[in-house]
């Protein structure tokens, strides 16, 4: 089901249709694209990576190259970003 029922207006909670339709157009408002506020990085100058460094980073590798790194890694090390060990 995909709807909203109700929601919380000033401490009570309201099922009005009317009340309900204005807040959530009120909610997407909020989060329109306003261009003038965007970031600019058109003048900010990035290191770059050298031709070598990046063939070595992005080039093929063999399967036991892979099997070799991905054995090599510790399992018992601090937990990544999704909460996992490798």
């Amino acid at each position: 089901m995909n709807d909203i029922s109700g929601l919380r207006e000033n401490n009570q909670w309201c099922k009005e249709k009317s009340v309900v339709k204005e807040k959530a157009r009120d909610f997407k408002e909020r989060f329109n694209e306003d261009v003038s506020q965007q970031v600019r990085l058109d003048n900010v100058d990035f290191n770059g990576i050298l031709d070598e460094v990046n063939v070595m980073l992005v080039g093929r590798r063999t399967e036991e190259e892979i099997k070799h790194v991905v054995w090599s890694w510790d399992s018992s090390k601090s937990p990544g970003p999704d909460g996992f060990n490798f």
